[in-house]
C-alpha cells in the first residue's frame, strides 16, 4: 500500500474498506483524554461521540478490545440515509488497543460482516502505526533542524568577548526559543559551588542560591552530567511556582562547568525529550562559547595587569614629578583594572594621610586605632586582606563611599594601598596582584616624601635599568596586542580557528607580565643586597622553560662565591636573554648553562644546537632596527666589568660566553667592537668538572 497521510487519503483508503466490509460508513475513532476523536471518516458527518449510547459503545470497545454492536443507532450518514446499526471493532498496535474501526448500516449487520470489520480494524492499527512512525521520523527531523538552526544563531550570538554578558545573551535567547518563563545559568566557583551568573524570571531568593555538587536537582546535574526533566512543582527546588523544569548540564568535552535550568508555570506540558535534547546540544555550545571568552577575557586582563605594571615600574624610576605620578597611578588602577575606588595612604607619626586617590576626598585623613584589626593586620603583619563592609553598617574612614568589597595591601612599612569595589567581590589572584602592585608603589610613596633621602647611586641604576625594561618590553607588549587582535578576527570569522592564537596570545602575555615582575624584582634591590641568584635565575629558566618546553641542561663547577650584586644581575640577564633568543629564534632541541667560578672571575655559557645565524649581520644595525637582545647583553658583561663574546655557525648552533670579574667596583669597560670569536663544539661533546651546586639542585636536568 501507499501510505497518504492527508484526509482525502484516509477517506478514499475508508471507502474502499467500507465496500470490502459491506457498510455503508466507516470511521477511525481514536481514544484521547477528553473521550473519543473521529480521526477519519467515509460517508459520516462530523459526530460528537461524547454522552451517547453510540460513544458508551465505542468505549466500551476500546476500554475491553473486544467488538461492540448497537441495534437502532438512528446516527445520520453523509448521503441522507440514516444508519440502523453500528458495530465497532478495536484497533489494536503491540497489545495496547489505540481506538476503534466503527462501522454503520442502514440495515442488520450479519456476523460476516463483522468479521470483515475486525479484519479492517487489523489493517486500520498496521497504517496507523506506519502513519505515526512516518509522522515520528518527520518531527524528528523537523526538531533536528530546528535545533541545528537555533544552535547556529544562538553560537553566532555568543561571539561576545565578555564572559558576562555572553551569559545574559544565552538566558535571554533561551527564555525566547523554549517559552520560558524563567532561565537561570549557574556556574562553578572555585570551591565547586553552584552560584547563579545570570538570570531571568527568577524569584530573588532563588538568584541568590548557592548549591554544592550532589545537592538538590542543579547539583545532582552538575555532579553526574546527567539532564532532568522534571514535571510539577520540585520539593528541593529553587522556585515552587514553576510546572515543569529542563535541568542541562554545561558540558565543555569532558570538563562540567555549571547548569542551565529552563522552566514554565502554565498547566500545559510543553517538554519533552525532544525539547531536552535540544537544550543539552545548546548548552554545550554555550559552555564551549563562554570558556573560549573567558580565556580570551583572562589573556587579555594579563595584558593589562603587565602594562600596569611596566608603567608603575617607569613610574618609579624615571618620574620627574613625584605627586603628579602617584595620582596617574591611582586613575590607572581605577580605570584599567576596573576599580571603584582607590587609595594611596602613607603612614605619618599614629595617622594615615591620603596621598592620591579616586573616589575619596583630597586630603583624607584616618587616625590610627587598634580596635580597627583589618588595618592593624595590614600594617603590623603586613599582609593583604580582603574584606567586605555592609553598606548600612558603620564603615571605616579608609573604606571608600560606595565601596563594599575591599582589598588592603601594604606598602611596604610606608603606608596602605586600598582597593574597593562597589559589588564584585575580589578573588584570591586579584589579591595577591593588589601585594605586587603594592611593592612597586614603595619607591614612589618615598619619593614623593620630603623627609626620605634616596641614595643617588642606585637611583642612577634604577633609572638605566628601567630604560631597558623600556626598551625590551615594548616590543614585547606589541606582540601580545597583535596576538590578541589575531584572536578577535578568528573569533569574529571562524571560532575553530582560534584556540592555538588564544593559547599563543595568553602565553604571550604571561610571558610579558613575568618578566615585569622579575625585573621589577630586581629593580627593589638596593645596590648593597643581594639578588639571590638560584631563585631568580630558577624563576626566570622555570618560566621560559613552562612557556616553551625547551630543555635547559645546567652546570656548575668551580668553588662556589658570594658575588655582588652588580655581577649577579648581569649573570641573570645574560642568560635570560640568551635563553629567550634560543626559545625564540634558534630552532634547537636542547640548549645548555654552565656556570664557572674561575679564579678571577665568573664565566657563564649559554650554547645550543639550533640552526645558527651570522653573528656580523646581526650586529649591523641592530638598534637602529629596534634589536636590542645582542646589544643588551654585551652592555650588560660590560656595565660589570666584563667581557661578552660570541660565535654561531649555520647548522653548528651558538655559543654566548660571558666572563665578569669578581670585583667590577672602577672596572672600565671595554670599548665597543665586533663580538669575538670562540672554540666551538657540540653540546653532546662538552665536558666539564660538574659539582652540586645551586644549578644541579634548582633545575635538576
Amino acid at each position: 500500500m501507499t501510505q497518504r497521510l492527508d484526509a482525502d487519503g484516509w477517506s478514499a483508503r475508508l471507502d474502499h474498506l467500507a465496500a470490502l466490509a459491506r457498510f455503508d460508513a466507516l470511521a477511525i475513532v481514536l481514544s484521547s483524554g477528553e473521550g473519543q476523536t473521529t480521526y477519519a471518516a467515509h460517508n459520516l458527518p462530523a459526530v460528537a461521540w461524547a454522552g451517547t449510547p453510540a460513544g458508551a459503545v465505542i468505549a466500551n470497545t476500546i476500554t475491553q478490545r473486544t467488538p461492540g454492536r448497537l441495534d437502532a443507532a438512528g446516527l445520520p450518514l453523509a448521503d441522507g440515509r440514516s444508519a440502523r446499526t453500528l458495530a465497532a471493532a478495536p484497533i489494536v498496535w503491540r497489545e495496547q488497543a489505540v481506538g476503534a474501526l466503527v462501522g454503520l448500516a442502514a440495515g442488520d449487520v450479519a456476523d460476516p460482516e463483522r468479521a470483515a470489520l475486525e479484519r479492517a480494524a487489523g489493517i486500520v492499527a498496521i497504517e496507523l502505526a506506519d502513519a505515526n512512525v512516518l509522522w515520528r521520523a518527520q518531527r524528528q527531523a523537523q526538531d533536528l533542524d530546528a535545533r541545528l538552526r537555533a544552535g547556529r544563531d544562538l553560537q553566532r550570538s555568543l561571539r561576545l568577548h565578555d564572559a558576562s554578558s555572553l551569559l545574559d545573551r544565552a538566558v535571554a535567547q533561551l527564555a525566547e526559543l523554549f517559552g520560558a518563563d524563567g532561565v537561570s545559568i549557574m556556574l562553578l566557583d572555585d570551591q565547586s559551588r553552584l552560584a547563579v551568573r545570570s538570570a531571568r524570571g527568577l524569584p530573588d531568593d532563588a538568584k541568590r542560591e548557592r548549591r554544592a555538587l550532589g545537592e538538590g536537582i542543579s547539583g545532582r546535574v552538575a555532579q553526574t552530567g546527567r539532564a532532568a526533566l522534571l514535571s510539577g512543582p520540585v520539593s528541593d527546588g529553587s522556585d515552587p511556582t514553576a510546572s515543569e523544569s529542563m535541568v542541562v548540564p554545561l558540558r565543555a568535552g569532558d570538563r562540567t562547568i555549571g547548569v542551565v535550568s529552563v522552566k514554565h508555570r502554565s498547566p500545559q506540558s510543553r517538554y519533552g525529550q525532544t525539547q531536552l535534547d535540544a537544550l543539552t546540544f545548546i548548552a554545550q555550545d554555550i559552555a564551549t562559547s563562554y570558556l573560549t571568552a573567558f580565556e580570551l577575557q583572562r589573556a587579555e586582563e594579563d595584558r593589562q595587569q603587565a602594562i600596569v605594571l611596566y608603567e608603575l615600574s617607569r613610574y618609579a624610576t624615571l618620574g620627574a614629578d613625584p605627586q603628579h605620578d602617584l595620582s596617574s597611578a591611582a586613575a590607572m588602577l581605577a580605570g584599567t583594572l576596573r576599580n571603584d575606588a582607590v587609595g594611596l595612604w602613607q603612614v605619618e607619626d599614629d595617622r594615615l594621610r591620603l596621598r592620591a586617590g579616586v573616589g575619596y576626598e583630597a586630603g583624607a585623613e584616618v587616625a590610627l586605632n587598634d580596635a580597627d584589626t583589618t588595618l592593624a593586620t595590614v600594617l603590623r603583619e603586613k599582609r593583604t586582606a580582603r574584606t567586605q563592609v555592609g553598606a548600612s553598617e558603620e564603615r571605616p574612614d579608609w573604606a571608600a563611599a560606595g565601596c563594599t568589597q575591599l582589598v588592603l595591601a601594604p606598602i611596604g612599612g610606608h603606608g596602605v594601598l586600598v582597593l574597593g569595589r562597589a559589588a564584585t567581590p575580589y578573588a584570591e589572584a586579584e589579591a595577591e596582584l593588589a601585594t605586587t602592585i603594592a611593592d612597586y608603589l614603595v619607591a614612589m610613596l618615598q619619593r614623593s616624601s620630603t623627609e626620605d633621602v634616596v641614595d643617588r647611586g642606585v637611583t642612577t641604576e634604577r633609572r638605566r635599568i628601567a630604560q631597558e625594561i623600556h626598551d625590551g618590553l615594548a616590543q614585547e607588549l606589541t606582540g601580545v596586542v597583535l596576538a590578541l587582535e589575531g584572536c578577535q578576527r578568528a573569533f569574529e570569522k571562524d571560532p575553530a580557528l582560534l584556540g592555538p592564537q588564544l593559547a599563543k596570545a595568553a602565553r604571550d602575555a604571561r610571558a610579558t607580565l613575568a618578566d615585569v615582575r622579575q625585573y621589577m624584582s630586581a629593580l627593589r634591590q638596593s645596590e648593597t643586597g643581594a639578588l639571590n641568584l638560584p631563585v631568580t635565575l630558577g624563576r626566570l629558566v622555570d618560566d621560559l622553560r613552562r612557556q616553551t618546553g625547551l630543555s635547559v641542561e645546567m652546570e656548575e663547577s668551580g668553588g662556589q662565591r658570594e658575588l655582588e650584586p652588580i655581577v649577579e644581575r648581569a649573570v641573570i640577564r645574560i642568560v635570560g636573554e640568551a635563553l629567550r633568543n634560543v626559545a625564540q629564534h634558534a630552532g634547537a632541541s636542547k640548549a645548555k648553562v654552565a656556570l664557572l667560578y674561575g679564579p678571577e672571575g665568573v664565566v657563564v655559557t649559554i650554547e645550543d644546537d639550533g640552526k645558527g645565524f651570522d653573528v656580523d649581520a646581526a650586529m649591523r644595525g641592530a638598534e637602529e632596527r629596534g634589536h636590542f637582545g645582542v646589544v643588551g647583553m654585551r652592555e650588560r658583561a660590560e656595565s660589570a666589568g666584563g667581557q661578552l663574546v660570541m660565535r654561531s655557525e649555520a647548522g653548528r648552533g651558538t655559543i654566548v660566553r660571558a666572563n665578569i670579574p669578581y670585583r667590577s667596583a672602577g672596572a672600565m669597560p671595554p670599548a665597543p667592537g665586533p663580538i669575538e670569536d670562540v672554540e666551538q663544539q657540540p653540546i653532546e661533546d662538552h665536558e666539564a668538572e660538574v659539582r652540586g651546586g645551586f644549578f644541579t639542585r634548582i633545575f635538576g636536568r
